[in-house]
């Protein structure tokens, strides 16, 4: 799948997902860790801002420091409101990088207020510009694009500004300037290193995460990843919604047959292209196809009423019969058989996952003792629900 982040590719230079879609799936991830080192950042920095308000009093003395005190003021004051407003954004992860930029942004054009203040300490003040450029850059989490917006914008502001006044030597101010520069390029690389190999990281759980719950052959969620969270979390959605739930077993038939005939590997490109079959009929993110065991299949419809599911079996069980699957020289073809179960939660009823896949497993092999190639499909009945 084009958004699957096991294959995604990373941009080089923003060192974010080249699929915004992945992108997107890696924030909403990572959105609590984003959130906390938001916190510890801005918690920080704040901290030691204000604790340099001491050197514009020893400078400027408390009356002449008192806008510098001011300005420096703000920014643990803005770090506050905006943590808070973080954590309650529905959109938190989006939110938290607004609350990075403007709490960097601010921070800088108040620390220019600073060095306007005071222009004898021109080389100190470029120190801390490209210690804070750094502190951007790699410190406080945001997009890279737009955090070297800031920390370069601001440096060249500041720098600006010390060639205007021009209080010290030219040899002073090139260095100085050479250094603020250096600093912004050495934070961009080591941040777009820190984007790239966390999402590398990420990447590669994902890829031992589809290891642990696909099936290797197929691509289809295996019986494990059912039965551990995947039909209990949908019961217990459609429980709390008052949702349909709907669950079709289905088995090739004559399957054995041609393994024997034609080999292993011709049965595995039947079992291929049946589970392509499903995937391509049912609804992306929605609906979850499981290879349940050998030729069995199952297919999970949430907010599905059992007419709708024996519709979706009708057109598979069709489309599978006029399917033809070639394999070097041989064209494979066989049927089908479904069974379908529906449970409508609104009504009450007391429904296990056993209970469920016992019902749709007996409603398929009648379909078998029924001539093959067929559609069984049932109501849930409440006693039968709690079969374990």
């Amino acid at each position: 799948m084009p958004t699957d982040p096991s294959t995604a590719a990373i941009a080089r230079l923003r060192g974010e997902f080249v699929c915004a879609a992945t992108e997107a799936g890696f924030l909403h991830a990572q959105a609590r860790t984003i959130l906390r080192d938001l916190r510890r950042a801005l918690i920080l920095c704040s901290l030691f801002y204000m604790m340099f308000s001491v050197s514009d009093v020893l400078a400027l003395g408390l009356a002449g420091a008192m806008p510098s005190l001011l300005a420096r003021c703000a920014v643990p004051v803005l770090a506050y409101a905006g943590l808070r407003h973080a954590w309650q954004a529905a959109a938190p992860v989006a939110a938290a990088y607004r609350v990075a930029s403007t709490f960097t942004l601010l921070g800088m054009l108040t620390y220019m207020v600073v060095a306007w203040r005071r222009p004898a300490d021109t080389l100190l003040h470029g120190t801390s510009v490209g210690l804070m450029a750094v502190v951007i850059l790699i410190f406080i989490p945001n997009r890279l694009r737009t955090a070297a917006a800031i920390a370069l914008g601001s440096s060249l502001v500041f720098i600006a500004l010390a060639w205007c006044r021009h209080l010290e030597s030219t040899r002073h101010l090139v260095s100085m300037t050479m250094l603020i520069l250096f600093a912004n390029a050495f934070g961009a690389v080591a941040a777009n290193r820190h984007a790239r190999l966390w999402r590398e990281q990420y990447r590669t759980q994902q890829v031992l995460t589809n290891l642990s719950v696909r099936d290797p052959l197929t691509g289809c969620y295996n019986r494990r990843h059912l039965n551990a969270a995947l039909l209990d979390g949908e019961i217990a959605r459609a429980r709390r919604y008052r949702l349909s739930l709907s669950l079709i077993m289905c088995d090739l038939d004559g399957f054995k047959a041609i393994n024997d005939t034609y080999g292993h590997h011709a049965g595995d490109a039947l079992l291929r292209g049946f589970a392509h079959l499903l995937q391509a009929m049912t609804r992306e993110a929605v609906d979850t196809v499981v290879r349940y065991g050998g030729e069995e299949f199952l297919i999970l419809l949430p907010e599905t009423r059992l007419d709708g599911a024996v519709e979706l079996a009708e057109r598979i069980r069709a489309a599978f019969a006029a399917r033809r699957v070639e394999h070097g020289d041989v064209v494979l073809a066989t049927t089908a058989s479904f069974g379908v179960v529906g449970a409508d939660f609104g009504a009450g009823e007391a429904v296990t996952p056993q209970g469920l896949i016992a019902v749709a497993d007996e409603l398929m092999y009648d379909a078998k003792r029924g001539g093959r190639n067929r559609v069984r499909a049932r109501h849930l009945d409440p006693c039968l629900a709690r079969v374990a």
